[in-house]
């Protein structure tokens, strides 16, 4: 059988600290980001950002300890793995920013008491993420770490699927992880495409708004669960056009999109819906919306949900697909909120009322910096 099945799912993130709590909130069309100001630049930020309520201050490093392993656990245990299958669970992982965050307040700390000797971004590498998932879950099986922009867990999912299908795992836990860091709010600041609000495919859309989050999900070979939602294939392609601009003639977002539909052997006549990247960015949605329309003669509902989370970077596939898949399986397609006015250039109409799901085949999109693209197809039973 093709493909792998969604076993077990873990998420925190704007919407709430457990997979139930995002999905009652999803379903009231919860939108709350708050206001954050950065006073520690010569011109004080104030941005828009969706964080996660937990009871710690926003730049405290000790919650990637918290909030991480939590996150995992609560998968495992969502997918009813035993202690040896935990203990000999692979991990994949995807992020943008990794350890970013606790690497700035080591940085601070030493400013503080020895500046002469600080070192500015220490201890930030690509196996710390994955070193606190192993101690969080008493794991010592292998890992593997993607950082490709903000398709970053989608390649890791893939990847882990794709393992799977040869054979080489029974299951495998999938992570995206990005929380917040004054580096990347400095630097899309510095890009100047932060907004107020997002407001995918809009025709007053100005930009994204950030957000953290941590998803996981636990993919398997096999199922017992009549209910279930499977990642059938997918495709990824980078097509080097800019290092943050999408090309808004949107051949490589069409061309990526045909991939993953010819390797889950779907026509896109049998999509029954679109969860699209969206970012909200004039030349983002314009590059999706060309592919898009490139693909389908007949375009599927669409819907898009950084409106729910913020554009959650690295992390945005799997927390994302947490969302999207829960929806499935409490059977809605969630609205997008934020879209109120069509851009005749793009012509593309997000849901603005949630619609019931049915059983088929979905689409999900994900583009990063850099042309990296990847396509997700999901098919979800009855």
């Amino acid at each position: 059988m093709p493909g792998a099945y969604i076993r077990g799912m873990g998420l925190s993130c704007a919407l709430g600290e457990t997979v139930e709590q995002c999905v009652s909130a999803l379903e009231r069309m919860q939108v709350c980001p708050v206001t954050l100001t950065l006073d520690e630049f010569t011109e004080p930020l104030r941005i828009p950002y969706y964080r996660i309520n937990d009871s710690k201050e926003p730049f405290d490093s000790s919650r990637y300890e918290s909030l991480i392993p939590a996150v995992a656990h609560a998968a495992v245990i969502h997918a009813g793995l035993t202690s040896d299958e935990i203990h000999n669970l692979p991990v994949f992982i995807g992020s943008s920013c990794f350890t970013v965050g606790w690497s700035e307040q080591s940085y601070m700390n030493a400013l503080a008491k020895h500046p002469e000797n600080a070192l500015p971004m220490p201890l930030c590498g690509y196996q710390d993420i994955a070193d606190i998932l192993q101690r969080g879950l008493g794991s010592q099986g292998e890992t593997y770490t993607y950082n490709t922009a903000c398709t970053a867990s989608a390649n890791a999912l893939l990847g882990a699927m794709r393992m799977i299908e040869l054979g080489l795992y029974r299951d495998a836990l999938v992570v995206g992880v990005e929380l917040i860091n004054r580096t990347s709010l400095a630097g899309f600041s510095g890009l100047q495409i932060l907004a107020q609000t997002i407001q995918p495919f809009d025709q007053l859309r100005q930009g994204i708004v950030l957000g953290e989050g941590v998803g996981a999900i636990v993919l398997s070979a096999e199922t017992d669960s009549v209910n279930h939602v499977r990642v059938l294939g997918g495709a990824n392609n980078c097509d080097t056009w800019s290092m943050t601009t999408a090309n808004t003639n949107g051949h490589s977002a069409a061309a990526v999109m045909i991939q993953a539909l010819k390797q889950a052997r779907i026509r896109p006549r049998q999509i029954c819906c679109i969860k699209a990247h969206g970012t909200a960015t004039r030349t983002g949605d314009m590059a999706e919306a060309c592919g898009l329309r490139q693909v389908f003669e007949n375009l599927p509902p669409v819907t898009v949900l950084k409106p729910y989370l913020g554009h959650t970077l690295g992390a945005c596939c799997v927390n994302e697909l947490v969302l999207f898949a829960s929806a499935l399986l409490h059977r809605f397609i969630p609205a997008t909120p934020g879209f109120k006015t069509t851009d005749p250039e793009l012509n593309i109409h997000p849901l603005t009322v949630e619609m019931p799901a049915q059983t088929g085949h979905y689409l999900l999109n994900h583009f990063g910096f850099a042309g990296n693209n990847t396509v997700l197809i999901l098919e979800k039973t009855a």
